[in-house]
């Protein structure tokens, strides 16, 4: 009788990895914070595209613990670099179409 076990964890480490990567792209995120919930992605969205203003009146009524998770996540969105911005490799259609003045 084999066992499948390993196969199983290599399985949900994969899917997790996936989850994360979609995560991290859909919500331009340079990495997952502690506690990062996969069901509340949503949510994480809504908070993201508040104001600073609205950002902080949200965390004020917070325990530190919990809004320390909000900062990472804010500080995660800061420190993201979409890929069509980084600078190295060639100049592409997409850099000048999203930047025209810079690249005239």
């Amino acid at each position: 009788m084999s066992d499948n076990k390993p196969a199983t964890i290599t399985g949900l480490v994969d899917h997790r990895k996936l989850r994360s990567a979609e995560s991290k792209s859909n919500l331009r995120l340079k990495y997952l914070p502690v506690d990062f919930d996969f069901d509340r992605v949503d949510e994480y969205q809504r908070y993201l595209a508040m104001s600073p203003d609205d950002q902080k009146a949200y965390v004020a009524e917070m325990s530190n613990l919990e809004a320390e998770f909000w900062i990472s996540l804010e500080t995660s969105r800061a420190l993201y670099v979409d890929p069509l911005d980084k600078r190295d490799g060639p100049i592409t259609e997409a850099k000048v179409a999203r930047y025209p003045e810079k690249y005239r």
